[in-house]
């Protein structure tokens, strides 16, 4: 593999990490200046990163198709030849490679550079810029399917179920429309809530909270940037097919809504804090988000499944795991962690199937959608795109919460009476 940096080779040598994997980072700005405070400020990561740069988008393709690349830092208006911005080129030609963008506007950038999976302020300090970049990098392994990860890597939006499209466009016509009101309309619908959590709880505007609903991400981004979001090409979609798709989708709505609500609830009774609260309520309504990848990129495949579940009435992530080698959860996860969400929502989407792998002493955000998936599968008796779910027993009885399902069970009864009051 090529070195763009041979010093770095002789300090990884000296630092006895030759062998190990290099973590490669192309930074992109035609800027010169940029790019040498970027150097200045990343000097002493020599022997951890192999790091390139480049003052011109058309170089940097042509680094990129030269050697292996896992991030690319760049700023929004690079350009290629032909006029082309580079994000686009990157996300069509290099699909697995992290997309990060740094800029000063985000407001402008977050439209303009839609296909970017992370955002961080320009003049941040190499503390940030490290840690971004090392849970970008860490990222990058987590997927061991390498089709699967270059999927996952080129979505920029979800398919968003039409009728809530339609209402939140409409909706910006209203000048009187609050931030607060946008936000109640994008929570209706997990595609776009997992849009705007990933742009509100960005570097950019992430860097001293956490943004834990749609309506406070809302209110925290305001409505001109989500006018733009939504009225941008790629930001929010409305499905376009039809079929499995659009029938899969309405039933994951409905039953994400209501175990996100269901899981917050169960983690209250529990007397889980706030903040792990607040992860079971958004991770439950992003539980299934992997299902919206597999569905919306590969509907035949993810058809034989559905239908594998429905006959044999096994778990459908078994059924994943055997067609794609990677489950819904798995997916989901992997792309809530490139859209740089908080590791409590990702960790939570990624064990609720099996909460006992994350934690085997405390309850987590895990284990409250853990039991409120399973408990509204079980009392709605829709599970025909999930299979048989059930609440791991053994792992509630090691906590010594065996005893408080009856208690989650009435909690999950009681929020789908009023959901069917409504």
């Amino acid at each position: 593999m090529k070195n763009d940096d041979p010093s770095a080779t002789k300090e990884r040598d000296a630092a006895g990490l030759a062998d190990a994997p290099a973590k490669r980072v192309l930074f992109v700005d035609a800027d010169q200046k940029v790019l040498d405070s970027l150097k200045k400020r990343l000097e002493s990561l020599h022997t951890e990163w192999v790091m390139a740069f480049s003052n011109a988008g058309q170089e940097a393709l042509e680094k990129l198709a030269a050697s292996q690349f896992d991030v690319l830092v760049t700023r929004a208006d690079v350009a290629i030849a032909g006029g082309s911005d580079l994000l686009t080129e990157v996300l069509q030609r290099f699909p697995d490679v992290v997309r990060i963008v740094l800029t000063d506007t985000v407001e402008q950038d977050v439209v303009r550079s839609s296909t970017a999976h992370q955002y961080l302020v320009q003049s941040c300090n190499a503390a940030t810029l490290k840690s971004t970049l090392d849970r970008a990098l860490q990222i990058r392994g987590m997927l061991a399917h390498p089709g699967l990860r270059a999927l996952v890597s080129r979505i920029i939006s979800l398919p968003s179920l039409p009728a809530v499209h339609t209402q939140l466009i409409a909706s910006l016509d209203n000048p009187e429309l609050s931030s607060r009101e946008l936000g109640d309309i994008i929570a209706q619908d997990v595609a776009m809530t997992a849009k705007i959590l990933q742009i509100a709880n960005s570097a950019f505007f992430g860097l001293y909270r956490y943004v834990a609903s749609p309506a406070e991400a809302a209110v925290y981004l305001g409505v001109d940037t989500i006018r733009a979001l939504a009225l941008s090409t790629g930001a929010f979609s409305a499905l376009q097919t039809s079929g499995l798709a659009q029938s899969l989708i309405s039933q994951l709505q409905h039953h994400s809504t209501t175990t996100g609500l269901v899981a917050a609830a169960i983690g209250k009774a529990e007397n889980l804090p706030k903040k792990a609260c607040d992860s079971a309520m958004v991770g439950g309504l992003l539980h299934d988000v992997g299902k919206l990848v597999l569905a919306a990129n590969c509907p035949q495949e993810y058809e034989v499944v559905l239908n594998t579940v429905k006959k044999d009435g096994v778990p459908c992530y078994e059924v994943e795991r055997q067609m794609f080698g990677a489950t819904h959860a798995d997916i989901g996860a992997y792309l809530l962690y490139l859209w740089a969400l908080p590791d409590l929502v990702c960790k939570a989407v990624a064990f609720h199937h099996s909460p006992a792998d994350y934690s085997t002493t405390t309850f987590t955000a895990a284990a409250a959608i853990h039991a409120a998936d399973a408990l509204e599968h079980e009392l709605t008796g829709v599970s025909d795109f999930s299979g048989r779910v059930t609440i791991d027993m053994n792992y509630c009885t090691l906590l010594g919460l065996a005893g408080r399902v009856p208690e989650w069970r009435r909690l999950c009864k009681k929020q789908i009476d009023k959901e069917e009051e409504a």
